[in-house]
């Protein structure tokens, strides 16, 4: 968790700092430190106030709204800036903030020093907190207000409910039987009577967490309520009221790992599975990481009552662990998690799509059809916990009749309404969490030409620049039109599929140019070893920054490893000097992103160099070669004699050997093959058709 003096951030959901209280707040407002103005920015759309500019702000308070300002003051005989939330002349929110933290306002006025600057703080156990929460309209800002009386901790509660969980929710509360039919009180019965107004509550029924409640008054003795059928209980009994809370999607009992399950008692037996009973109370640390772990899955008004009341350090603990992550662990984790789903795909091959990925945020998958080109996608996406169901994975089916951008990006009806297209349902949710990676599957995306209905996403990718250390682009859509400006966000990443047949349409050298196009025609149906995988993996839930673009300039490669940057450039070279011969040579934009994908390579250490630009040959540079003439075989032979330091004059020519010892091994192998298409069928191309 972020720390810097009276600030702090806990992973709440679109939290921007949470300030300690201190004088400052019943004066004036509060100095903003310089590790939170990225998250100020973030919440204001990406704006960094310059030195002296001064911004009106809104601070919603219980939906009423008061004014404030946020300014840049110069620092006095320092050439640096001062970044403080003003409200010096609000009389009206300075006595709310008096009136909401009593114990605070006393404490200070009581000990303080009249004209000292010394800071005082309240004792830890009488702290006090004002949380900042980013809303859609930049510098408006929801504000909550902890408050001595609210920081005991509520308690978390498991309740079995079985069949009658439909009953209770439709009624709002919880009832159990006061004795059991001998006569005799049950302890998870009678534990009813120890929750409190606040307290949370799972709810698990048919093998599954359905919701979470929150206790909304203490519990009364009640006879059975008549939403519940059963015949099974004596009529007398207890009752408490809660409010529902639907988790979606449900959490199962094996989602929460068992080693978790194992060491918590209550509801769980020695063996991580449920035990037989009603009502059970969780430890907090148990609930906190249940929380932490499932966090996208609950409501949001859910997840920021938990986060002010429930215990920081097991907050944190849970959250730092995925961060840890490197490159290497995380590709091992991907290829362990999809092996253990009983699919087969090398190491290699995951390696190079998350190489892909963090070179450009667009990435072809081709080949025949049944090699599993959409569930490498679903896999990897599900590993690092992004789903259907939490919006962070999206499959979107392309249509043959789609000429524009509306069936994706959304189109105005005839009544003047914009009705949101998938993928800007996708880039919306994405800027709201940039701190997590979504995934969009364009599924057999040339099935209609992707000039026609991708053009406008190109040339925004296109746009990407830094502007005060983060990533931005040019708008996709409007507030105009949408009522907020959507744009590509850096944590958005779309995979193609595409087949090559009679219904599908080719690639332009615009599209190629602007993706990494990998192959997936390895079929290997006697390969069965991975079958015998029987460790389920279970997904970690990964921040953003292990897929992000770190590069998008050649001289930010060039800094950091100019000897790469040259070695590259030698060999683009010598292969432009062969591509010239049919106009294919590659340009600008080719060179800068294979260097982008070697210094990734190097610093994760995946692979070699040279299988590393191996690859990048491959999907970079074969791709946009096609024909029928001389030129294209001329082009052939003489890459083929470039990666393996061999002349041929037919495909026949070519020997195993060659490729086991060629500089470039799988694009002389890919090579060889279009040669033996253009010999065979008297055209080429890079393509397999299906």
């Amino acid at each position: 968790m972020k720390k810097v003096r009276s600030w702090s951030k806990p992973y709440l959901l679109n939290l921007i700092g949470r300030k300690r209280v201190d004088w400052s707040i019943f004066q004036y407002g509060t100095q903003i430190p310089l590790d939170f103005h990225e998250d100020f920015a973030q919440a204001n759309a990406n704006k960094f106030l310059r030195l002296g500019e001064r911004v009106p702000v809104e601070l919603l308070v219980d939906e009423e709204t008061y004014k404030a300002t946020l300014v840049y003051f110069q620092r006095k005989n320092s050439e640096g800036g001062s970044l403080q939330l003003r409200y010096d002349q609000n009389t009206v929110l300075k006595e709310l903030l008096k009136s909401a933290f009593t114990s605070s306002y006393e404490f200070f006025s009581e000990n303080r020093e009249e004209k000292s600057k010394k800071p005082v703080y309240t004792p830890d156990e009488m702290a006090e907190y004002i949380d900042f929460y980013q809303t859609e309209t930049p510098f408006k800002y929801r504000v909550s207000f902890q408050k001595k009386e609210e920081n005991s901790n509520p308690a978390f509660w498991w309740v079995n409910q079985g069949k009658t969980h439909n009953q209770e929710k439709e009624g709002g509360f919880l009832w159990a039987p006061q004795k059991s039919k001998r006569g005799f009180p049950v302890p998870h019965h009678v534990s009813l009577l120890r929750a409190r107004v606040g307290d949370f509550v799972f709810c698990y029924s048919d093998k599954e967490i359905k919701a979470l409640g929150i206790v909304q008054d203490e519990v009364v003795e009640s006879n059975k309520p008549s939403e519940i059928v059963s015949n099974e209980w004596q009529e007398d009994g207890y009752l408490l009221s809660i409010k529902y809370f639907e988790i979606q999607p449900k959490i199962k009992k094996e989602d929460i790992p068992l080693e978790w399950r194992v060491s918590e008692a209550g509801p769980f037996d020695v063996n991580g599975d449920i035990k037989q009973g009603y009502f059970f109370e969780l430890s907090d640390s148990f609930a906190s990481k249940l929380c932490e772990q499932f966090k996208e899955r609950l409501p949001r008004e859910v997840v920021d009552i938990i986060g002010h009341s429930g215990p920081e350090q097991d907050l944190v603990e849970v959250k730092e662990q995925p961060q840890q992550y490197t490159s290497r662990n995380l590709t091992a984790h991907i290829y362990s998690f999809i092996r253990s789903k009983g699919f087969y795909y090398t190491e290699t091959e995951i390696n190079n799509l998350y190489l892909s990925l963090k070179t450009k945020p667009f990435v072809i998958l081709s080949g025949i059809s049944g090699t599993g080109k959409t569930k490498i996608v679903q896999w990897l996406a599900e590993s690092v916990g992004a789903t259907e169901e939490n919006g962070q994975f999206a499959l979107i089916p392309v249509r043959p009749d789609w000429s524009d951008g509306s069936d994706l990006l959304g189109y105005t009806d005839i009544k003047g309404d914009f009705k949101e297209g998938p993928l800007t349902t996708v880039l919306k949710n994405a800027i709201g969490h940039p701190d997590l990676p979504y995934f969009v599957l364009l599924d057999e995306m040339n099935l209609a030409r992707v000039e026609h209905y991708f053009s406008d996403l190109l040339s925004v990718m296109e746009s990407r620049k830094w502007e005060n250390g983060k990533l931005v682009t040019s708008l996709v859509l409007p507030k105009e039109v949408v009522g907020s400006d959507v744009y590509l966000p850096s944590n958005v990443y779309i995979i193609g599929t595409v087949n090559m047949d009679e219904t599908t349409h080719p690639f332009s050298k615009k599209v190629l140019d602007r993706a990494n196009t990998l192959e997936f025609n390895r079929v290997k149906l006697d390969h069965l070893d991975f079958l015998l995988e029987t460790t389920e993996k279970v997904p970690i839930v990964l921040h953003n920054d292990v897929f992000a673009t770190k590069y998008l300039h050649l001289k930010g490669v060039y800094a950091e490893y100019p000897q790469l940057v040259e070695e590259v450039t030698g060999v683009l070279v010598e292969i432009n000097k062969v591509l010239q011969i049919s106009s294919a040579n590659v340009g600008y934009r080719v060179r800068d992103e294979i260097c982008f994908y070697l210094a990734y390579n190097d610093e994760s250490n995946l692979m070699e160099r040279k299988e590393a630009l191996d690859h990048c040959i491959l999907q970079k540079i074969l791709p946009r070669l096609s024909g029928s003439d001389t030129r294209i075989e001329r082009v052939l032979k003489a890459l083929f004699k470039l990666f393996t330091n061999k002349e041929i004059e037919r495909a026949e020519d070519g020997r195993p050997d060659d490729l086991i010892y060629a500089v470039y091994p799988k694009s002389a192998e890919k090579v060889l093959e279009m040669i033996r298409r253009l010999e065979d069928d008297g055209f080429t191309s890079f393509w397999i058709s299906s």
